[in-house]
């Protein structure tokens, strides 16, 4: 049988968990038709879920149909969980968007037809409730052309509307050759000529309705069955089954996590190829939706000393360029091996220059030179693989290896030097027998007096190549030592490579069958599962190959409130507790604000935050209260800034130098960091630090929000190579360190800030309202006075349209205003749109979080340097 992974998504109470409950009955999954009203359904598993009769939680069942197994996902239909349903959206092979047939189309269905549009999702419309009164089908046929501006395939009409009678009658009319022939030049040429055989006709719905060209629409009741037959045909037969290799290397993707009952994270994924086993080691993550909730909300997350282990990995310039750093292949390694490599040659000329035959006193001048020289090129040497060994990952390796060429470097000078002191000697001897002779034996005798003093300068230098030779013993010691300091740099190097990626053993898996989950050994590609033993797994990770890119298709979260404790609730657990709930919906943003001791999260409305206090309550036993929502604004750049501080100069107290410029990116660009200073002029981990500040830092800009989009060019770089007192090993005193880095860059990038400027943007949200014509003349005046920017208007009969922006801050107070300016008949539809420049009222300012790098006083004293980290 194929596999089918089907989303069941629609505007809140259209029916939609009672459309599942029909259809788990149907295919004979459960005897009794469950009911949202008496907390008896399938999918609702929550407590609180069946309490108030809306869905939360996304969730799974599976049912047999004829030729298909359908992995079934029942989404949220409110608004304040869009982000349940943008998990799922990533997962699916297809979808059935619920539409009343009394409301009509609603805010909601336009925003998840829009997103299914987009990501080519074919998609089935079940225009449910056609026994209620109201129901109504040809007119919500054009509202549905209208509104949604999809093509659409009536798949039949309704008969007997709002009655209990309500029956769906299948039949494919002119309409749906109208569709059809827009996409299919053969069909629209065989309907011309009047040739059209049924066959070739649902080849062609089925066809494009799995491009997602066409939409077929069918009407019916999920309370009475009417319909629900005709659209169970119209899944197995039109929407494309699951696809992928079974033998292909292992991908697959998360998009739901839970907690078991002892505890354990269980992960519910979608796998796309290859074959997932117990016991196999899997790799995993990769850039999650908690990376993403990190760079935009969790500023507050990390301490100033030590790395977030759940920040998705480095995404900018540097990591794409010396990501091979970590693995010990450094640039620094490969000129100190061509330093080496010069010395070598140095040392073959010395060789050379001692064959060539020269008279004895002056050949030994001309050594002792070279061998100075060649002492002062491994001092040099020594020095420049001192200043390296502090800045690259497997730099032991290479100060032990030229440490030994330095030692027989100068073992090597010993020997010249012995050598040149026994020609001396015959020199001396040569000078005695041949000094009567004439001008030849005065040359003689005065090479003699220079031979002498040669040997004297030998012994000399056979004492310093001694004690070299013990300098050389005591360097490579040090070698060692730094070689163990390297190998510990690069571990840590390999754990910064791998943290967007990490490892785990598969305990368990459950896939679903026939409405429940069943355990097994291997689940192949197209199924969805549920995975035991990853227990560093999120929300958007990949399983095995990094397929699919998790990207967000809705609006991001616009409020936000401090969560308080109630008497006797600890903060600590219910940090515990939200950090449970974050697991799970990670874009509610948890914020802790250590400084003032309270926690914020984000929303996308009032119900999401009864919820949060319900789920608090009854899951947690943790008795808190909300302050008064707050909208979340953002900030963008005016212009260009730049800032640098440098190493050793007042008043930086830093053993680094940062040079940071700053400039403007359009919205949704994200932060991009550059490099314009070269990869070898310090260790990798310098590099990592800086990026990793600068991403925190601009969870607070200089009025307190998130700058989600700009560019951050590093122009300056420096450091304090590894150094140490005589004799001792490295101290942290004299050398930089990462804490220096992570210091430093916060207040470079604050001064940038403030010279390139920042302006502040609030959420606006797209209004829609469809009020008595006679009525809109009264509603522009309080539109203004909110501070919204009518855009357009229309007329369909005595119906009024009115369309625009509105601030999201006030979209409530337009809720509550509507009614009486409409004398009840008026309906509100609202959604984010963008973002755009706080023009009213003093500019809105957000407490920060952190040392607050705006007064560098106080950030100074509360971030200190301190030795030993």
């Amino acid at each position: 049988m194929h596999l089918l992974n089907l989303g069941i998504l629609a505007h809140v109470d259209a029916g939609k968990t009672s459309l599942t409950e029909r259809l788990l009955h149907a295919a004979g999954v459960t005897d009794e038709i469950g009911s949202v009203d008496a907390g008896s359904t399938r999918t609702d598993t929550l407590a609180l879920e069946r309490q108030r009769g809306i869905t939360i939680k996304s969730a799974v069942v599976s049912f047999p149909l004829d030729s298909v197994t359908v992995n079934l996902i029942d989404t949220p239909g409110h608004p304040d969980f869009i982000a349940e349903v943008e998990r799922v959206l990533g997962v699916l092979d297809g979808a059935v968007l619920v539409v009343s047939a009394v409301e009509g189309v609603q805010a909601q269905t336009r925003v998840l037809m829009r997103t299914l549009r987009r990501l080519r999702i074919p998609t089935l419309v079940f225009v449910n409730k056609i026994d209620r009164r109201g129901a109504r089908d040809e007119a919500v046929l054009r509202e549905l052309a209208r509104r949604l501006a999809v093509p659409l395939v009536p798949m039949g009409t309704a008969t007997a509307l709002g009655t209990r009678d309500a029956r769906f009658v299948p039949r494919l009319g002119p309409s749906a050759l109208d569709a059809l022939t827009d996409h299919d030049d053969d069909l629209l040429t065989a309907y011309v000529t009047g040739d059209v055989p049924d066959d070739r006709l649902h080849t062609a719905l089925a066809t494009q309705t799995r491009q997602a060209l066409v939409h077929p629409v069918y009407f019916g009741s999920a309370i009475t069955g009417a319909g629900v037959p005709e659209l169970i045909t119209g899944i197995e037969r039109l929407l494309p089954p699951a696809t992928g290799d079974p033998d292909a290397p292992l991908s697959g993707t998360v998009f739901k996590v839970e907690r078991g009952p002892a505890g354990e994270k269980i992960a519910y994924a979608r796998i796309f190829s290859g074959t997932l086993r117990v016991r196999d080691r899997v790799p995993f993550g990769g850039g999650g939706e908690v990376g993403e909730a990190c760079r935009q909300e969790g500023e507050g997350g990390r301490a100033m000393g030590g790395a977030d282990q759940g920040v998705c990995g480095v995404v900018g310039e540097v990591d794409g360029v010396v990501r091979e750093e970590a693995e010990g292949g450094c640039v620094m390694g490969g000129v100190a091996h061509r330093e080496r490599g010069a010395a070598r040659g140095e040392r073959e000329v010395v060789h050379g220059g001692c064959g060539g035959g020269r008279e004895e006193g002056e050949g030994g001048c001309v050594m002792g030179g070279v061998a100075h020289r060649e002492r002062g090129a491994a001092h040099e040497e020594r020095g420049v693989v001192h200043g390296e060994c502090g800045g690259v990952r497997e730099e032991g390796k290479a100060g032990r290896a030229m440490g030994r060429a330095a030692h027989e470097e100068r073992g090597t000078a010993h020997n010249e030097r012995g050598s040149v002191g026994e020609e001396s000697e015959s020199g001396r001897q040569e000078g005695k027998v041949r000094r009567e002779e004439s001008e030849e034996s005065k040359v003689s005798r005065r090479k003699g007096n220079v031979g002498r003093r040669e040997d004297g300068a030998g012994r000399q230098e056979s004492r310093a190549g001694r004690r070299e030779d013990g300098a050389g013993r005591q360097e490579s010691r040090a070698g060692r030592r730094e070689e163990r300091a390297g190998r510990q740099e690069g571990r840590a190097g390999r754990r910064e490579g791998r943290a967007a990626r990490q490892e785990a053993r598969i305990t368990g898996l459950a896939v679903f069958e026939r409405g429940t989950d069943t355990r097994q050994d291997r689940v192949g590609a197209g199924r969805i599962a549920k995975v035991w033993g990853l227990g560093g797994i999120r929300i958007g990770d990949a399983l095995g190959v990094p397929g699919r890119v998790y990207e967000h298709h809705f609006a991001p979260p616009t409020l936000e409130t401090v969560v308080v404790p109630g008497p006797g609730t600890d903060r600590r657990s219910l940090h515990l507790a939200l950090t449970q709930l974050a697991e799970q919906d990670p874009l509610i943003g948890v914020r802790h604000d250590e400084l003032r001791g309270e926690t914020s999260v984000s929303l996308y409305g009032e119900v999401q935050k009864e919820v949060i206090q319900a789920t608090l309550a009854d899951e947690y036993g943790l008795d808190v209260t909300f302050r008064e929502t707050t909208t979340l604004c953002i900030e963008r750049l005016v212009g260009t800034g730049q800032a640098v501080e440098f190493n050793k100069r007042d008043p930086n107290p830093f053993l680094a130098t940062v040079g940071l410029r700053v400039d403007p990116a359009p919205p949704g660009a994200g932060v991009r960091f550059r490099l314009e200073v070269e990869l070898g002029s310090m260790p990798y981990a310098f590099f990592k630090a800086v990026e990793d500040t600068v991403r925190e830092t601009l969870g607070q800009g200089p009025h307190g929000w998130r700058i989600p989009d700009c560019t951050v060019t590093m122009t300056h770089s420096g450091y304090s190579p590894r150094q140490s007192h005589a004799h001792q090993g490295f101290d942290k005193s004299m050398s930089s360190t990462g804490y220096d880095f992570r210091g430093l860059t916060p207040l470079v990038l604050i001064e940038a800030l403030r010279r390139a400027g920042t302006l502040v943007y609030e959420p606006m949200h797209r209004f829609r309202i469809e009020a008595p014509a006679d009525t809109l003349g009264a509603l522009l005046p309080v539109l203004a006075r909110l501070g919204a920017v009518p855009e357009s208007t229309g007329a369909h009969g005595r119906e009024g349209v009115l369309e625009g922006a509105v601030p999201a801050a006030r979209v409530h107070e337009l809720e509550q205003r509507l009614p009486g300016l409409t004398r009840g008949e008026g309906e509100l539809e609202s959604s984010f749109d963008h973002y755009a420049p706080v023009t009213r009222g003093p500019l809105p300012e957000r407490p920060r979080t952190d040392h607050n790098p705006l007064n560098r006083k106080e950030y100074l004293l509360n971030v200190t340097r301190r030795v030993g980290d």
